[in-house]
Protein backbone atom coordinates (compact mmCIF):
# COMPACT_ATOMS: atom_id res chain seq x y z
CA UNK A 1 0.00 0.00 0.00
CA UNK A 2 2.83 2.41 0.83
CA UNK A 3 4.48 1.76 -2.55
CA UNK A 4 1.19 2.44 -4.33
CA UNK A 5 0.73 5.68 -2.40
CA UNK A 6 4.26 6.82 -3.31
CA UNK A 7 3.58 6.01 -6.97
CA UNK A 8 0.33 8.02 -6.89
CA UNK A 9 2.17 10.93 -5.24
CA UNK A 10 4.76 10.92 -8.03
CA UNK A 11 1.98 10.92 -10.62
CA UNK A 12 0.32 13.88 -8.93
CA UNK A 13 3.57 15.85 -8.72
CA UNK A 14 4.58 15.06 -12.29
CA UNK A 15 1.03 15.82 -13.47
CA UNK A 16 1.25 19.26 -11.86
CA UNK A 17 4.48 19.98 -13.70
CA UNK A 18 3.13 18.66 -17.00
CA UNK A 19 -0.02 20.78 -16.82
CA UNK A 20 2.18 23.54 -18.22
CA UNK A 21 2.86 23.63 -21.94
CA UNK A 22 6.33 24.73 -23.07
CA UNK A 23 7.08 27.26 -25.81
CA UNK A 24 9.96 28.20 -28.13
CA UNK A 25 11.29 30.08 -30.01
CA UNK A 26 10.49 33.28 -28.12
CA UNK A 27 9.40 36.32 -30.11
CA UNK A 28 6.57 38.80 -29.59
CA UNK A 29 3.50 37.63 -31.52
CA UNK A 30 4.52 33.98 -31.82
CA UNK A 31 1.51 31.67 -31.44
CA UNK A 32 1.11 27.93 -30.80
CA UNK A 33 -2.13 25.93 -31.12
CA UNK A 34 -2.25 22.38 -29.70
CA UNK A 35 -4.82 19.59 -29.96
CA UNK A 36 -5.22 18.03 -26.50
CA UNK A 37 -6.05 14.40 -25.66
CA UNK A 38 -9.42 15.33 -24.10
CA UNK A 39 -10.67 16.77 -27.41
CA UNK A 40 -10.02 20.40 -26.52
CA UNK A 41 -7.58 22.81 -28.16
CA UNK A 42 -5.10 25.17 -26.48
CA UNK A 43 -3.72 28.41 -27.84
CA UNK A 44 -0.77 30.39 -26.46
CA UNK A 45 0.69 33.68 -27.68
CA UNK A 46 3.71 35.74 -26.65
CA UNK A 47 1.96 38.96 -25.62
CA UNK A 48 4.78 40.79 -23.84
CA UNK A 49 8.50 40.81 -24.59
CA UNK A 50 9.65 43.10 -21.79
CA UNK A 51 8.51 41.69 -18.44
CA UNK A 52 11.13 42.68 -15.82
CA UNK A 53 11.32 40.63 -12.62
CA UNK A 54 14.28 41.06 -10.26
CA UNK A 55 16.09 42.99 -13.02
CA UNK A 56 15.73 40.00 -15.39
CA UNK A 57 13.88 40.32 -18.70
CA UNK A 58 11.22 37.73 -19.53
CA UNK A 59 8.64 37.07 -22.23
CA UNK A 60 5.03 36.78 -21.07
CA UNK A 61 2.51 34.48 -22.76
CA UNK A 62 -1.27 34.53 -22.63
CA UNK A 63 -3.55 31.50 -22.95
CA UNK A 64 -6.33 31.31 -25.56
CA UNK A 65 -6.99 34.98 -26.43
CA UNK A 66 -5.98 36.47 -23.09
CA UNK A 67 -3.83 39.52 -23.79
CA UNK A 68 -2.53 39.52 -20.19
CA UNK A 69 0.37 37.16 -19.63
CA UNK A 70 -0.22 34.20 -17.32
CA UNK A 71 3.39 32.97 -17.09
CA UNK A 72 6.82 34.34 -17.92
CA UNK A 73 9.60 32.51 -19.75
CA UNK A 74 13.04 33.30 -21.12
CA UNK A 75 16.08 31.91 -22.89
CA UNK A 76 19.01 32.10 -20.50
CA UNK A 77 22.60 32.86 -21.50
CA UNK A 78 23.44 29.16 -20.96
CA UNK A 79 20.96 28.26 -23.74
CA UNK A 80 18.29 26.83 -21.40
CA UNK A 81 14.66 27.81 -21.84
CA UNK A 82 13.05 28.32 -18.42
CA UNK A 83 9.64 29.15 -16.99
CA UNK A 84 9.47 31.14 -13.76
CA UNK A 85 7.43 29.46 -11.03
CA UNK A 86 6.32 30.89 -7.70
CA UNK A 87 8.53 31.15 -4.62
CA UNK A 88 7.70 27.59 -3.49
CA UNK A 89 9.55 26.07 -6.45
CA UNK A 90 12.89 25.01 -4.85
CA UNK A 91 15.44 25.94 -7.54
CA UNK A 92 17.56 29.08 -8.13
CA UNK A 93 15.38 32.04 -9.19
CA UNK A 94 12.43 29.59 -9.10
CA UNK A 95 13.11 28.85 -12.78
CA UNK A 96 12.15 25.46 -14.19
CA UNK A 97 14.25 24.34 -17.18
CA UNK A 98 12.11 22.89 -19.97
CA UNK A 99 14.43 22.72 -22.99
CA UNK A 100 17.96 23.45 -24.20
CA UNK A 101 18.39 25.45 -27.39
CA UNK A 102 20.30 23.53 -30.10
CA UNK A 103 20.30 20.42 -27.89
CA UNK A 104 22.31 17.50 -29.24
CA UNK A 105 21.89 13.75 -28.93
CA UNK A 106 23.04 12.67 -25.46
CA UNK A 107 22.68 16.10 -23.81
CA UNK A 108 21.37 15.69 -20.27
CA UNK A 109 20.50 17.87 -17.29
CA UNK A 110 18.95 17.51 -13.85
CA UNK A 111 16.05 19.35 -12.22
CA UNK A 112 15.15 18.16 -8.74
CA UNK A 113 14.43 14.42 -8.91
CA UNK A 114 13.96 14.46 -12.69
CA UNK A 115 16.63 13.71 -15.28
CA UNK A 116 16.25 15.10 -18.79
CA UNK A 117 18.03 13.51 -21.76
CA UNK A 118 17.95 13.93 -25.53
CA UNK A 119 17.56 10.25 -26.43
CA UNK A 120 17.03 10.46 -30.19
CA UNK A 121 17.19 12.83 -33.14
CA UNK A 122 15.56 12.25 -36.52
CA UNK A 123 14.66 14.10 -39.75
CA UNK A 124 10.97 14.88 -40.16
CA UNK A 125 8.65 16.96 -42.32
CA UNK A 126 6.62 19.32 -40.16
CA UNK A 127 4.28 21.82 -41.82
CA UNK A 128 5.98 20.92 -45.14
CA UNK A 129 9.32 21.91 -43.65
CA UNK A 130 12.25 19.52 -43.22
CA UNK A 131 13.33 19.78 -39.59
CA UNK A 132 15.27 17.76 -37.04
CA UNK A 133 13.05 16.21 -34.40
CA UNK A 134 14.58 15.78 -30.95
CA UNK A 135 13.15 13.30 -28.45
CA UNK A 136 13.46 14.64 -24.90
CA UNK A 137 12.98 12.05 -22.15
CA UNK A 138 11.94 13.23 -18.70
CA UNK A 139 12.61 10.55 -16.07
CA UNK A 140 11.23 10.73 -12.54
CA UNK A 141 12.38 7.19 -11.71
CA UNK A 142 9.00 5.47 -11.65
CA UNK A 143 7.40 7.72 -14.27
CA UNK A 144 8.76 8.87 -17.64
CA UNK A 145 7.47 11.38 -20.17
CA UNK A 146 8.69 12.04 -23.71
CA UNK A 147 8.55 15.24 -25.74
CA UNK A 148 9.32 15.87 -29.39
CA UNK A 149 11.02 19.22 -29.99
CA UNK A 150 12.30 21.18 -32.97
CA UNK A 151 14.30 24.38 -33.00
CA UNK A 152 11.99 25.88 -35.64
CA UNK A 153 8.57 25.33 -34.02
CA UNK A 154 9.29 24.40 -30.41
CA UNK A 155 7.51 21.48 -28.76
CA UNK A 156 5.60 19.31 -31.23
CA UNK A 157 4.07 16.78 -28.85
CA UNK A 158 4.05 15.17 -25.42
CA UNK A 159 3.75 11.43 -24.75
CA UNK A 160 2.91 9.89 -21.38
CA UNK A 161 4.54 6.81 -19.83
CA UNK A 162 2.16 4.58 -21.88
CA UNK A 163 3.34 6.13 -25.15
CA UNK A 164 0.03 7.96 -25.67
CA UNK A 165 0.15 11.47 -27.13
CA UNK A 166 -1.25 13.96 -24.63
CA UNK A 167 -1.15 16.88 -27.03
CA UNK A 168 0.45 17.83 -30.33
CA UNK A 169 1.11 21.00 -32.28
CA UNK A 170 -1.64 21.63 -34.83
CA UNK A 171 -0.40 25.01 -36.05
CA UNK A 172 1.71 28.01 -35.10
CA UNK A 173 2.80 31.49 -36.06
CA UNK A 174 6.57 31.94 -35.88
CA UNK A 175 8.15 35.31 -36.68
CA UNK A 176 5.02 36.37 -38.55
CA UNK A 177 4.70 33.25 -40.72
CA UNK A 178 1.69 30.94 -40.30
CA UNK A 179 2.21 27.15 -40.26
CA UNK A 180 -0.51 24.50 -40.16
CA UNK A 181 -3.97 25.02 -38.67
CA UNK A 182 -4.15 27.85 -36.13
CA UNK A 183 -7.96 27.83 -35.86
CA UNK A 184 -9.07 28.19 -32.27
CA UNK A 185 -12.65 28.09 -30.97
CA UNK A 186 -13.41 28.10 -27.23
CA UNK A 187 -15.52 25.04 -26.39
CA UNK A 188 -16.16 23.12 -23.21
CA UNK A 189 -14.71 19.64 -22.88
CA UNK A 190 -18.17 18.32 -21.92
CA UNK A 191 -19.68 19.65 -25.16
CA UNK A 192 -16.94 18.00 -27.18
CA UNK A 193 -17.21 14.65 -25.37
CA UNK A 194 -20.99 14.49 -25.81
CA UNK A 195 -20.57 14.69 -29.60
CA UNK A 196 -17.96 11.91 -29.86
CA UNK A 197 -18.51 8.75 -31.87
CA UNK A 198 -16.31 5.85 -32.89
CA UNK A 199 -13.98 7.26 -35.54
CA UNK A 200 -10.52 6.73 -37.01
CA UNK A 201 -9.09 9.82 -38.71
CA UNK A 202 -6.57 10.21 -41.51
CA UNK A 203 -3.02 10.33 -40.19
CA UNK A 204 -1.29 13.71 -40.05
CA UNK A 205 0.85 14.54 -41.91
CA UNK A 206 0.22 12.30 -44.91
CA UNK A 207 2.39 11.50 -46.82
CA UNK A 208 4.90 11.48 -43.99
CA UNK A 209 8.59 11.11 -43.37
CA UNK A 210 9.87 9.32 -40.25
CA UNK A 211 6.80 9.87 -38.05
CA UNK A 212 3.10 10.66 -38.21
CA UNK A 213 0.19 11.02 -35.79
CA UNK A 214 -2.83 8.68 -35.75
CA UNK A 215 -5.98 9.99 -34.07
CA UNK A 216 -9.20 8.24 -33.09
CA UNK A 217 -12.26 8.93 -30.93
CA UNK A 218 -14.41 6.62 -28.81
CA UNK A 219 -17.64 7.75 -27.09
CA UNK A 220 -17.20 5.45 -24.08
CA UNK A 221 -14.45 3.49 -22.38
CA UNK A 222 -13.59 0.47 -24.50
CA UNK A 223 -10.84 -2.00 -25.31
CA UNK A 224 -8.85 -0.56 -28.23
CA UNK A 225 -6.45 -2.27 -30.61
CA UNK A 226 -4.62 0.00 -33.05
CA UNK A 227 -2.24 -1.82 -35.41
CA UNK A 228 -0.16 -1.01 -38.49
CA UNK A 229 0.35 -3.38 -41.43
CA UNK A 230 2.43 -3.21 -44.60
CA UNK A 231 0.96 -3.60 -48.08
CA UNK A 232 1.40 -7.40 -47.84
CA UNK A 233 -0.78 -7.54 -44.75
CA UNK A 234 2.14 -8.19 -42.41
CA UNK A 235 1.87 -6.56 -38.99
CA UNK A 236 4.67 -4.03 -38.39
CA UNK A 237 3.56 -2.36 -35.15
CA UNK A 238 0.98 -2.40 -32.36
CA UNK A 239 0.37 1.17 -31.17
CA UNK A 240 -2.49 0.59 -28.71
CA UNK A 241 -3.58 -2.62 -27.00
CA UNK A 242 -5.41 -1.61 -23.83
CA UNK A 243 -8.64 -0.36 -22.26
CA UNK A 244 -8.95 3.32 -23.19
CA UNK A 245 -11.31 5.91 -21.64
CA UNK A 246 -13.81 7.88 -23.74
CA UNK A 247 -12.38 10.81 -25.64
CA UNK A 248 -10.12 11.82 -28.48
CA UNK A 249 -6.75 10.06 -28.47
CA UNK A 250 -3.60 10.39 -30.57
CA UNK A 251 -0.52 8.21 -30.86
CA UNK A 252 2.69 8.62 -32.82
CA UNK A 253 3.81 6.05 -35.39
CA UNK A 254 7.57 6.09 -36.04
CA UNK A 255 8.55 4.41 -39.30
CA UNK A 256 12.22 5.35 -39.65
CA UNK A 257 13.29 1.68 -39.79
CA UNK A 258 10.74 0.72 -42.45
CA UNK A 259 10.86 0.98 -46.23
CA UNK A 260 8.93 3.57 -48.20
CA UNK A 261 5.45 2.59 -49.31
CA UNK A 262 1.78 2.33 -48.44
CA UNK A 263 0.88 1.18 -44.92
CA UNK A 264 -2.51 0.28 -43.47
CA UNK A 265 -3.61 1.14 -39.94
CA UNK A 266 -6.53 -0.58 -38.27
CA UNK A 267 -8.64 0.42 -35.26
CA UNK A 268 -10.69 -2.24 -33.47
CA UNK A 269 -12.92 -2.00 -30.41
CA UNK A 270 -15.62 -4.30 -29.02
CA UNK A 271 -18.15 -2.93 -31.53
CA UNK A 272 -16.23 -1.00 -34.19
CA UNK A 273 -13.56 -1.55 -36.80
CA UNK A 274 -12.08 0.76 -39.40
CA UNK A 275 -8.95 0.81 -41.56
CA UNK A 276 -7.15 3.59 -43.42
CA UNK A 277 -4.09 3.92 -45.63
CA UNK A 278 -1.06 6.18 -45.26
CA UNK A 279 2.01 6.81 -47.40
CA UNK A 280 5.52 6.72 -45.96
CA UNK A 281 8.31 8.42 -47.98
CA UNK A 282 11.88 8.15 -46.74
Amino acid sequence: MKIINIFILILVISGFIHAQFRYAPLELGNVWVYDVFDGSRRRAEIVDSAVIIDSIKYFGYGINYNTQYSKVIRLRADNFYVIKEDSTFPVPLNEMIYYKKNAQLGDTWQLGSATYTITDTFPAFTFDTLVTGKLLNENFGLVEWDYVWTEEFGQLSQLNWLGEIQYYLKGCVINGRVYGDTTFIVSSVDDITSMLSYELFQNYPNPFNSSTILTYTIPEGDYVLLEVFNSLGEKVDILVDDFIPAGKHSVMFIADKLTSGVYIYSLRTSSFRKVKKMLYIR
